[in-house]
Protein backbone atom coordinates (compact mmCIF):
# COMPACT_ATOMS: atom_id res chain seq x y z
CA UNK A 1 0.00 0.00 0.00
CA UNK A 2 1.20 3.59 -0.78
CA UNK A 3 0.73 6.14 1.82
CA UNK A 4 -1.80 7.76 -0.70
CA UNK A 5 -3.72 5.25 -0.24
CA UNK A 6 -4.75 6.16 3.02
CA UNK A 7 -6.17 9.24 2.39
CA UNK A 8 -9.41 7.20 0.59
CA UNK A 9 -9.58 5.00 3.31
CA UNK A 10 -9.43 7.44 6.86
CA UNK A 11 -10.48 10.86 4.64
CA UNK A 12 -8.70 12.75 7.21
CA UNK A 13 -9.44 16.27 8.16
CA UNK A 14 -5.98 17.70 7.69
CA UNK A 15 -2.58 16.32 6.57
CA UNK A 16 0.78 17.78 6.71
CA UNK A 17 4.16 16.38 4.99
CA UNK A 18 4.79 14.95 1.66
CA UNK A 19 5.81 11.32 1.85
CA UNK A 20 3.90 8.87 -0.80
CA UNK A 21 6.16 6.16 -0.69
CA UNK A 22 5.62 2.63 -0.16
CA UNK A 23 4.40 2.10 3.26
CA UNK A 24 4.74 -1.67 5.39
CA UNK A 25 2.54 -1.93 8.45
CA UNK A 26 0.30 -0.14 10.95
CA UNK A 27 1.37 -0.27 14.01
CA UNK A 28 0.05 0.99 18.12
CA UNK A 29 2.96 0.73 19.68
CA UNK A 30 5.78 2.50 19.28
CA UNK A 31 8.26 0.23 20.41
CA UNK A 32 7.48 -2.08 17.46
CA UNK A 33 7.55 0.31 14.93
CA UNK A 34 9.82 -0.27 11.83
CA UNK A 35 11.39 1.60 8.56
CA UNK A 36 8.32 2.72 6.64
CA UNK A 37 5.35 2.06 9.35
CA UNK A 38 2.60 3.55 9.75
CA UNK A 39 1.68 4.71 13.57
CA UNK A 40 -1.76 5.64 14.65
CA UNK A 41 -1.72 7.47 17.74
CA UNK A 42 -4.39 5.96 20.14
CA UNK A 43 -5.62 7.85 23.91
CA UNK A 44 -5.77 4.72 25.84
CA UNK A 45 -7.29 4.41 29.38
CA UNK A 46 -3.55 3.80 31.12
CA UNK A 47 -1.37 5.91 28.09
CA UNK A 48 -1.54 8.08 25.51
CA UNK A 49 -0.17 7.24 22.13
CA UNK A 50 0.43 10.68 21.06
CA UNK A 51 3.45 11.38 23.88
CA UNK A 52 5.02 8.35 21.06
CA UNK A 53 4.82 10.31 17.96
CA UNK A 54 8.45 11.11 18.22
CA UNK A 55 10.17 7.96 19.59
CA UNK A 56 7.88 6.12 16.44
CA UNK A 57 9.54 8.78 13.76
CA UNK A 58 12.93 8.29 15.23
CA UNK A 59 12.64 4.05 14.80
CA UNK A 60 11.45 4.77 11.09
CA UNK A 61 7.76 5.53 10.76
CA UNK A 62 6.62 7.53 7.61
CA UNK A 63 2.42 8.14 7.87
CA UNK A 64 1.35 9.64 11.17
CA UNK A 65 -2.23 9.47 11.97
CA UNK A 66 -2.82 11.42 14.89
CA UNK A 67 -5.61 13.32 16.79
CA UNK A 68 -3.50 16.87 16.58
CA UNK A 69 -0.19 17.15 14.77
CA UNK A 70 2.63 18.09 17.05
CA UNK A 71 4.33 21.51 17.50
CA UNK A 72 7.42 21.39 16.14
CA UNK A 73 6.11 20.01 13.21
CA UNK A 74 2.93 22.04 12.58
CA UNK A 75 3.07 24.07 8.86
CA UNK A 76 2.14 27.72 10.60
CA UNK A 77 4.90 26.94 13.65
CA UNK A 78 7.81 29.75 13.07
CA UNK A 79 10.67 29.08 12.57
CA UNK A 80 9.69 27.49 9.45
CA UNK A 81 9.19 23.37 9.67
CA UNK A 82 11.90 21.42 9.69
CA UNK A 83 13.26 19.11 7.00
CA UNK A 84 12.21 15.71 8.26
CA UNK A 85 8.64 16.42 7.57
CA UNK A 86 9.27 16.22 3.90
CA UNK A 87 10.04 12.79 4.60
CA UNK A 88 6.75 12.88 6.43
CA UNK A 89 3.01 12.50 5.94
CA UNK A 90 0.85 13.53 8.99
CA UNK A 91 -2.49 12.88 8.99
CA UNK A 92 -5.26 14.13 11.02
CA UNK A 93 -8.52 13.35 12.08
CA UNK A 94 -11.26 13.72 14.80
CA UNK A 95 -11.05 10.32 16.32
CA UNK A 96 -8.10 7.85 16.10
CA UNK A 97 -9.95 5.42 17.74
CA UNK A 98 -13.17 5.41 15.26
CA UNK A 99 -10.98 4.44 12.26
CA UNK A 100 -8.26 1.68 13.65
CA UNK A 101 -10.41 -0.83 13.24
CA UNK A 102 -11.31 -0.08 9.52
CA UNK A 103 -7.96 0.58 9.06
CA UNK A 104 -6.26 -2.78 10.87
CA UNK A 105 -8.57 -4.77 8.44
CA UNK A 106 -7.47 -2.45 5.53
CA UNK A 107 -3.63 -3.23 5.78
CA UNK A 108 -4.48 -6.69 6.26
CA UNK A 109 -6.40 -7.20 3.05
CA UNK A 110 -10.15 -7.37 4.41
CA UNK A 111 -9.68 -11.31 5.69
CA UNK A 112 -12.88 -11.13 7.35
CA UNK A 113 -14.75 -10.84 4.16
CA UNK A 114 -13.73 -14.46 3.02
CA UNK A 115 -15.12 -16.21 5.68
CA UNK A 116 -18.69 -16.33 7.76
CA UNK A 117 -18.05 -14.05 11.15
CA UNK A 118 -20.41 -14.85 13.87
CA UNK A 119 -19.67 -12.28 17.01
CA UNK A 120 -21.08 -13.29 20.70
CA UNK A 121 -21.81 -10.34 22.98
CA UNK A 122 -22.84 -10.19 26.65
CA UNK A 123 -21.70 -10.10 30.04
CA UNK A 124 -21.59 -13.89 30.82
CA UNK A 125 -21.19 -16.76 28.35
CA UNK A 126 -19.72 -15.43 25.54
CA UNK A 127 -16.72 -18.05 25.64
CA UNK A 128 -19.19 -20.97 26.15
CA UNK A 129 -21.43 -19.94 23.42
CA UNK A 130 -18.69 -19.40 21.24
CA UNK A 131 -16.47 -22.72 21.88
CA UNK A 132 -19.72 -24.37 21.44
CA UNK A 133 -20.33 -22.89 17.99
CA UNK A 134 -16.71 -23.76 16.82
CA UNK A 135 -17.22 -27.11 18.50
CA UNK A 136 -20.15 -27.82 16.64
CA UNK A 137 -18.83 -26.50 12.90
CA UNK A 138 -15.55 -28.55 13.40
CA UNK A 139 -17.95 -31.53 14.11
CA UNK A 140 -19.84 -30.58 10.71
CA UNK A 141 -16.72 -31.36 9.07
CA UNK A 142 -16.24 -26.94 8.53
CA UNK A 143 -12.82 -25.92 9.27
CA UNK A 144 -13.07 -23.00 11.47
CA UNK A 145 -11.88 -20.46 14.01
CA UNK A 146 -12.17 -19.44 17.04
CA UNK A 147 -11.33 -16.54 18.94
CA UNK A 148 -11.52 -15.83 22.87
CA UNK A 149 -10.74 -15.29 26.32
CA UNK A 150 -9.35 -18.06 26.62
CA UNK A 151 -7.77 -19.10 23.56
CA UNK A 152 -7.22 -18.68 19.77
CA UNK A 153 -8.14 -21.80 17.47
CA UNK A 154 -7.45 -21.94 13.73
CA UNK A 155 -8.48 -24.80 12.81
CA UNK A 156 -6.85 -27.80 15.31
CA UNK A 157 -4.02 -25.04 16.19
CA UNK A 158 -3.92 -23.03 19.33
CA UNK A 159 -2.30 -20.41 20.84
CA UNK A 160 -3.44 -19.05 24.58
CA UNK A 161 -5.36 -15.50 24.64
CA UNK A 162 -4.52 -12.77 26.62
CA UNK A 163 -7.44 -10.35 25.74
CA UNK A 164 -11.22 -11.32 25.04
CA UNK A 165 -10.90 -9.04 21.91
CA UNK A 166 -7.64 -9.02 20.70
CA UNK A 167 -6.36 -5.18 19.66
CA UNK A 168 -7.51 -3.85 16.49
CA UNK A 169 -3.95 -4.74 14.18
CA UNK A 170 -3.85 -8.16 16.08
CA UNK A 171 -7.28 -9.03 15.25
CA UNK A 172 -6.68 -8.15 11.69
CA UNK A 173 -3.34 -10.15 11.71
CA UNK A 174 -5.64 -13.54 13.35
CA UNK A 175 -7.84 -12.99 10.85
CA UNK A 176 -5.53 -12.76 7.89
CA UNK A 177 -3.95 -16.27 9.21
CA UNK A 178 -7.64 -17.71 9.38
CA UNK A 179 -7.79 -16.53 5.54
CA UNK A 180 -4.88 -17.97 4.22
CA UNK A 181 -6.00 -21.62 6.24
CA UNK A 182 -8.88 -21.53 4.37
CA UNK A 183 -11.11 -20.77 7.29
CA UNK A 184 -14.80 -21.26 6.39
CA UNK A 185 -16.39 -19.99 9.72
CA UNK A 186 -14.90 -17.42 12.27
CA UNK A 187 -16.45 -17.13 15.66
CA UNK A 188 -15.23 -14.72 18.20
CA UNK A 189 -15.95 -13.09 21.81
CA UNK A 190 -16.43 -9.43 21.30
CA UNK A 191 -16.34 -7.76 24.26
CA UNK A 192 -17.87 -4.29 25.40
CA UNK A 193 -14.62 -2.85 25.67
CA UNK A 194 -13.59 -3.45 22.18
CA UNK A 195 -17.01 -2.19 20.84
CA UNK A 196 -16.45 1.00 22.51
CA UNK A 197 -12.99 1.18 21.63
CA UNK A 198 -13.79 0.70 17.77
CA UNK A 199 -11.67 -2.89 17.41
CA UNK A 200 -13.79 -4.72 15.58
CA UNK A 201 -14.78 -1.81 13.04
CA UNK A 202 -14.59 -2.93 9.37
CA UNK A 203 -15.85 -6.46 9.85
CA UNK A 204 -19.11 -7.49 8.58
CA UNK A 205 -20.66 -9.96 11.17
CA UNK A 206 -23.19 -12.62 9.41
CA UNK A 207 -24.48 -13.50 12.65
CA UNK A 208 -24.39 -12.05 16.17
CA UNK A 209 -25.59 -12.72 19.48
CA UNK A 210 -26.69 -11.63 22.53
CA UNK A 211 -26.62 -13.56 25.92
CA UNK A 212 -27.48 -11.49 29.05
CA UNK A 213 -26.54 -8.16 30.65
CA UNK A 214 -25.48 -7.55 34.30
CA UNK A 215 -23.32 -5.25 36.43
CA UNK A 216 -19.68 -5.85 35.23
CA UNK A 217 -16.95 -3.55 33.94
CA UNK A 218 -18.56 -0.24 35.84
CA UNK A 219 -14.33 0.64 36.09
CA UNK A 220 -14.75 1.48 32.91
CA UNK A 221 -18.37 2.72 31.76
CA UNK A 222 -19.10 3.86 34.90
CA UNK A 223 -23.01 3.33 34.67
CA UNK A 224 -25.02 0.54 33.59
CA UNK A 225 -26.39 2.80 30.27
CA UNK A 226 -22.82 3.44 29.33
CA UNK A 227 -22.27 -0.67 29.91
CA UNK A 228 -25.55 -1.22 27.43
CA UNK A 229 -24.32 1.26 25.03
CA UNK A 230 -21.81 -0.28 24.20
CA UNK A 231 -23.18 -3.49 23.57
CA UNK A 232 -25.57 -2.07 21.01
CA UNK A 233 -22.98 -0.59 18.78
CA UNK A 234 -22.68 -4.82 17.52
CA UNK A 235 -26.32 -4.95 16.41
CA UNK A 236 -26.31 -1.20 15.19
CA UNK A 237 -23.09 -2.35 12.43
CA UNK A 238 -25.54 -5.16 11.49
CA UNK A 239 -26.47 -5.05 7.61
CA UNK A 240 -30.07 -5.89 6.73
CA UNK A 241 -29.22 -9.33 5.69
CA UNK A 242 -27.75 -10.26 8.95
CA UNK A 243 -29.37 -12.61 11.60
CA UNK A 244 -29.19 -11.23 15.49
CA UNK A 245 -30.09 -14.44 17.93
CA UNK A 246 -31.17 -12.41 21.36
CA UNK A 247 -31.93 -13.63 24.82
CA UNK A 248 -35.65 -12.03 24.95
CA UNK A 249 -35.51 -14.10 29.11
CA UNK A 250 -33.03 -10.89 29.77
CA UNK A 251 -34.09 -7.20 30.85
CA UNK A 252 -31.89 -5.48 28.28
CA UNK A 253 -33.00 -7.43 25.31
CA UNK A 254 -35.26 -4.57 23.77
CA UNK A 255 -32.75 -2.09 24.99
CA UNK A 256 -30.53 -4.17 22.64
CA UNK A 257 -32.01 -4.72 19.73
CA UNK A 258 -32.89 -0.94 19.13
CA UNK A 259 -31.70 0.60 15.82
CA UNK A 260 -30.50 -2.78 14.54
CA UNK A 261 -31.38 -3.44 11.01
CA UNK A 262 -31.17 -7.41 11.15
CA UNK A 263 -33.43 -10.53 10.94
CA UNK A 264 -33.75 -10.81 15.03
CA UNK A 265 -34.34 -14.42 16.12
CA UNK A 266 -35.53 -14.54 20.23
CA UNK A 267 -35.13 -17.20 21.98
CA UNK A 268 -36.49 -17.60 25.91
CA UNK A 269 -36.74 -20.51 28.73
CA UNK A 270 -39.06 -18.55 31.04
CA UNK A 271 -42.32 -18.92 29.38
CA UNK A 272 -41.76 -22.72 28.88
CA UNK A 273 -43.14 -22.66 25.53
CA UNK A 274 -40.66 -23.54 22.73
CA UNK A 275 -37.97 -24.10 24.93
CA UNK A 276 -37.59 -26.15 27.84
CA UNK A 277 -35.24 -28.01 30.18
CA UNK A 278 -36.64 -31.39 30.44
CA UNK A 279 -33.92 -32.93 32.82
CA UNK A 280 -31.16 -31.46 34.78
CA UNK A 281 -28.49 -32.69 37.17
CA UNK A 282 -25.00 -32.77 38.54
CA UNK A 283 -23.77 -34.37 35.18
CA UNK A 284 -25.26 -32.66 32.52
CA UNK A 285 -29.13 -31.68 31.08
CA UNK A 286 -31.74 -32.72 28.62
CA UNK A 287 -33.19 -30.25 26.41
CA UNK A 288 -36.22 -29.32 24.07
CA UNK A 289 -35.06 -26.84 21.70
CA UNK A 290 -38.24 -25.86 19.84
CA UNK A 291 -38.68 -29.52 19.53
CA UNK A 292 -35.60 -30.85 18.86
CA UNK A 293 -33.75 -32.82 21.88
CA UNK A 294 -30.46 -32.30 23.09
CA UNK A 295 -28.80 -34.58 25.63
CA UNK A 296 -25.56 -32.05 27.11
CA UNK A 297 -22.93 -33.10 29.50
CA UNK A 298 -22.81 -29.10 30.47
CA UNK A 299 -24.95 -28.31 33.88
CA UNK A 300 -27.13 -25.38 34.80
CA UNK A 301 -29.83 -23.29 33.65
CA UNK A 302 -27.54 -20.60 32.63
CA UNK A 303 -25.76 -23.59 30.18
CA UNK A 304 -29.30 -24.00 28.66
CA UNK A 305 -29.34 -20.65 27.57
CA UNK A 306 -25.73 -20.89 25.80
CA UNK A 307 -26.31 -24.17 24.35
CA UNK A 308 -29.25 -22.69 23.09
CA UNK A 309 -27.63 -20.05 21.50
CA UNK A 310 -24.99 -21.83 19.98
CA UNK A 311 -27.56 -23.81 18.60
CA UNK A 312 -29.66 -21.21 16.93
CA UNK A 313 -26.29 -19.82 15.63
CA UNK A 314 -25.94 -22.72 13.88
CA UNK A 315 -29.01 -22.99 12.14
CA UNK A 316 -29.07 -19.68 11.15
CA UNK A 317 -26.08 -20.60 8.63
CA UNK A 318 -28.67 -23.06 7.42
CA UNK A 319 -27.34 -26.30 9.03
CA UNK A 320 -30.16 -28.76 9.90
CA UNK A 321 -31.57 -29.44 13.16
CA UNK A 322 -30.46 -32.62 13.42
CA UNK A 323 -26.80 -32.23 12.96
CA UNK A 324 -26.66 -29.64 14.62
CA UNK A 325 -28.22 -31.31 17.72
CA UNK A 326 -26.15 -34.58 17.60
CA UNK A 327 -23.30 -32.05 17.33
CA UNK A 328 -23.99 -30.31 20.87
CA UNK A 329 -24.67 -33.71 22.97
CA UNK A 330 -20.95 -34.45 21.93
CA UNK A 331 -19.40 -30.53 22.93
CA UNK A 332 -17.83 -29.81 26.26
CA UNK A 333 -18.04 -26.31 26.08
CA UNK A 334 -15.00 -23.96 27.17
CA UNK A 335 -12.74 -25.01 29.88
CA UNK A 336 -12.33 -23.86 33.11
CA UNK A 337 -16.26 -23.51 33.33
CA UNK A 338 -17.98 -25.28 35.87
CA UNK A 339 -14.78 -27.74 34.93
CA UNK A 340 -14.40 -30.48 37.79
CA UNK A 341 -11.09 -31.43 38.56
CA UNK A 342 -10.25 -34.82 38.38
CA UNK A 343 -8.62 -37.34 41.01
CA UNK A 344 -7.31 -40.52 40.79
CA UNK A 345 -10.21 -42.09 43.00
CA UNK A 346 -13.94 -41.57 42.76
CA UNK A 347 -14.58 -41.12 46.24
CA UNK A 348 -13.61 -37.85 46.75
CA UNK A 349 -15.23 -34.49 47.52
CA UNK A 350 -16.34 -32.69 44.00
CA UNK A 351 -14.09 -30.35 43.04
CA UNK A 352 -15.04 -27.44 40.84
CA UNK A 353 -13.43 -24.43 38.81
CA UNK A 354 -15.42 -21.54 37.20
CA UNK A 355 -14.47 -18.41 35.83
CA UNK A 356 -17.39 -16.57 37.82
CA UNK A 357 -15.98 -12.73 38.44
CA UNK A 358 -19.61 -11.26 38.29
CA UNK A 359 -22.55 -11.44 40.19
CA UNK A 360 -24.83 -12.77 37.73
CA UNK A 361 -22.48 -15.78 37.21
CA UNK A 362 -21.63 -16.54 40.74
CA UNK A 363 -25.18 -16.61 41.17
CA UNK A 364 -25.55 -18.92 38.27
CA UNK A 365 -23.30 -21.36 39.04
CA UNK A 366 -24.02 -21.58 42.96
CA UNK A 367 -27.71 -21.82 42.76
CA UNK A 368 -27.00 -24.62 40.23
CA UNK A 369 -24.95 -26.65 42.42
CA UNK A 370 -27.09 -25.74 45.09
CA UNK A 371 -30.02 -27.46 43.33
CA UNK A 372 -28.93 -30.47 41.71
CA UNK A 373 -26.72 -31.75 45.43
CA UNK A 374 -28.22 -34.51 47.19
CA UNK A 375 -29.71 -34.05 50.71
CA UNK A 376 -26.76 -33.37 53.26
CA UNK A 377 -24.56 -31.97 50.89
CA UNK A 378 -22.38 -29.27 52.40
CA UNK A 379 -21.46 -26.57 49.58
CA UNK A 380 -17.92 -24.36 50.07
CA UNK A 381 -17.29 -21.81 48.05
CA UNK A 382 -13.43 -19.98 47.80
CA UNK A 383 -13.25 -17.00 45.85
CA UNK A 384 -12.37 -13.30 45.49
CA UNK A 385 -12.44 -10.14 43.65
CA UNK A 386 -10.27 -8.64 41.11
CA UNK A 387 -8.40 -6.20 42.11
CA UNK A 388 -8.35 -2.39 40.34
CA UNK A 389 -11.85 -3.00 38.98
CA UNK A 390 -15.92 -2.56 39.79
CA UNK A 391 -15.46 -2.05 43.56
CA UNK A 392 -19.49 -1.74 44.16
CA UNK A 393 -19.92 -5.50 42.57
CA UNK A 394 -17.54 -6.99 45.80
CA UNK A 395 -20.08 -6.71 48.45
CA UNK A 396 -22.80 -8.10 46.05
CA UNK A 397 -20.90 -11.05 45.42
CA UNK A 398 -20.17 -11.74 49.24
CA UNK A 399 -24.34 -11.45 49.69
CA UNK A 400 -24.62 -13.87 47.00
CA UNK A 401 -22.11 -16.06 48.68
CA UNK A 402 -24.10 -16.01 51.84
CA UNK A 403 -27.22 -16.78 50.39
CA UNK A 404 -26.12 -19.95 48.50
CA UNK A 405 -23.36 -21.13 49.95
CA UNK A 406 -22.89 -23.17 53.19
CA UNK A 407 -18.81 -22.49 53.74
CA UNK A 408 -17.67 -19.38 52.65
CA UNK A 409 -13.68 -19.15 52.23
CA UNK A 410 -12.44 -15.75 51.17
CA UNK A 411 -9.64 -14.87 49.08
CA UNK A 412 -7.38 -13.19 46.78
CA UNK A 413 -8.36 -13.37 42.67
CA UNK A 414 -6.70 -11.56 41.00
CA UNK A 415 -5.56 -8.90 43.27
CA UNK A 416 -3.26 -6.35 40.80
CA UNK A 417 -2.05 -3.05 42.89
CA UNK A 418 -4.34 -3.52 45.40
CA UNK A 419 -3.82 -5.13 48.94
CA UNK A 420 -5.94 -8.60 49.02
CA UNK A 421 -7.27 -7.63 52.53
CA UNK A 422 -9.40 -4.84 51.50
CA UNK A 423 -10.84 -6.68 48.49
CA UNK A 424 -11.34 -9.13 51.32
CA UNK A 425 -12.87 -6.68 53.56
CA UNK A 426 -15.04 -5.00 50.57
CA UNK A 427 -16.49 -8.29 49.74
CA UNK A 428 -16.88 -9.27 53.61
CA UNK A 429 -19.67 -6.15 53.90
CA UNK A 430 -22.55 -8.14 51.80
CA UNK A 431 -21.76 -11.42 54.32
CA UNK A 432 -24.59 -11.92 57.17
CA UNK A 433 -23.34 -14.80 59.18
CA UNK A 434 -20.82 -14.80 61.37
CA UNK A 435 -19.53 -18.81 61.64
CA UNK A 436 -18.80 -20.96 58.48
CA UNK A 437 -17.00 -18.01 57.06
CA UNK A 438 -12.79 -18.02 56.78
CA UNK A 439 -10.61 -15.39 55.51
CA UNK A 440 -7.24 -16.34 53.87
CA UNK A 441 -5.58 -13.82 51.63
CA UNK A 442 -3.15 -16.51 50.18
CA UNK A 443 -5.45 -18.19 47.65
CA UNK A 444 -3.24 -21.44 47.51
CA UNK A 445 -3.62 -22.27 50.78
CA UNK A 446 -7.07 -21.44 50.91
CA UNK A 447 -8.05 -24.20 48.10
CA UNK A 448 -5.16 -26.05 50.10
CA UNK A 449 -7.48 -26.25 53.25
CA UNK A 450 -11.20 -26.32 51.96
CA UNK A 451 -10.11 -29.50 49.91
CA UNK A 452 -8.32 -31.24 53.12
CA UNK A 453 -11.13 -30.34 55.68
CA UNK A 454 -13.77 -31.76 52.63
CA UNK A 455 -15.47 -34.81 52.74
CA UNK A 456 -16.42 -37.36 50.45
CA UNK A 457 -20.26 -35.39 50.57
CA UNK A 458 -18.83 -31.92 50.12
CA UNK A 459 -18.56 -29.75 46.62
CA UNK A 460 -15.83 -27.26 46.75
CA UNK A 461 -16.27 -24.85 44.16
CA UNK A 462 -13.21 -22.33 43.25
CA UNK A 463 -14.30 -19.26 41.69
CA UNK A 464 -13.39 -16.47 39.53
CA UNK A 465 -10.54 -17.75 37.74
CA UNK A 466 -11.55 -20.50 35.94
CA UNK A 467 -8.99 -21.26 33.06
CA UNK A 468 -6.38 -18.67 34.07
CA UNK A 469 -3.20 -19.75 34.83
CA UNK A 470 -1.40 -16.89 36.41
CA UNK A 471 -2.19 -14.59 39.27
CA UNK A 472 -1.77 -11.29 38.41
CA UNK A 473 0.26 -9.36 41.93
CA UNK A 474 1.36 -5.80 40.52
CA UNK A 475 1.95 -5.94 37.23
CA UNK A 476 3.29 -9.53 37.05
CA UNK A 477 1.42 -12.36 36.26
CA UNK A 478 2.78 -15.44 38.51
CA UNK A 479 2.15 -18.75 37.66
CA UNK A 480 -1.25 -20.25 39.01
CA UNK A 481 -4.08 -22.59 37.89
CA UNK A 482 -6.78 -23.43 40.04
CA UNK A 483 -7.05 -26.63 38.60
CA UNK A 484 -3.23 -27.60 38.94
CA UNK A 485 -3.71 -26.94 42.86
CA UNK A 486 -6.95 -28.15 43.56
CA UNK A 487 -5.94 -31.55 41.65
CA UNK A 488 -2.54 -31.92 43.83
CA UNK A 489 -4.75 -30.99 47.31
CA UNK A 490 -6.98 -33.84 45.95
CA UNK A 491 -3.85 -36.46 45.24
CA UNK A 492 -2.96 -34.98 49.49
CA UNK A 493 -6.63 -35.36 50.35
CA UNK A 494 -6.36 -38.99 49.30
CA UNK A 495 -2.97 -40.13 50.15
CA UNK A 496 -3.61 -38.87 53.97
CA UNK A 497 -6.65 -41.46 54.32
CA UNK A 498 -5.17 -43.71 52.62
CA UNK A 499 -2.66 -43.51 55.26
CA UNK A 500 -4.77 -43.72 58.15
CA UNK A 501 -6.90 -46.37 57.21
CA UNK A 502 -3.64 -48.18 56.68
CA UNK A 503 -2.64 -47.14 60.13
CA UNK A 504 -5.70 -48.32 61.36
CA UNK A 505 -5.34 -51.56 59.21
CA UNK A 506 -1.31 -52.28 61.40
CA UNK A 507 -3.04 -51.11 65.02
CA UNK A 508 -5.73 -53.94 64.37
CA UNK A 509 -3.50 -56.53 63.68
CA UNK A 510 -1.30 -55.70 66.37
CA UNK A 511 -4.03 -56.20 68.61
CA UNK A 512 -4.99 -59.65 67.30
CA UNK A 513 -1.45 -60.55 67.54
Amino acid sequence: MRATELLKIIQPIHQFGAYEGEIRRLMLDSRAVCKNDVFIALKGTVSDGHKYINNAIRKGARVIITEQIPDEFNENRTPARPAVADKLLFLQVADTRMIVGELAQAFAGHPAKTMKMIGVTGTNGKTTVSTLVYQVLQSLGYNSGLIGTVEIRIGDRVTTSRLTTPDAVRLAEILGTMAESDTAYAVMEVSSHALEQHRVGGIRFDVAAFTNLSQDHLDYHHDMDSYINAKKRLFESLDSDAIAIINRDDPVSHNITEGCRAEIWKFGFRDDRDFRILDEGSDGMVLDLDGTIVSTPLAGRYNAYNIAQAYLICLAFGFTKSSVAGALCEASGAPGRMERVEAASESVPAVFVDYAHTPDALENVLKTLHTVRREGQPLHVVFGCGGDRDRAKRPIMGRIADTYADVITLTSDNPRTEKPEDIIRDIRKGVVRNDEIFVEPNRRKAIRSAILEADTRTIVLLAGKGHETYQEVHGRRNKFDDREIAGKALNEWIARRTDKKNHRSRNSEKEVC
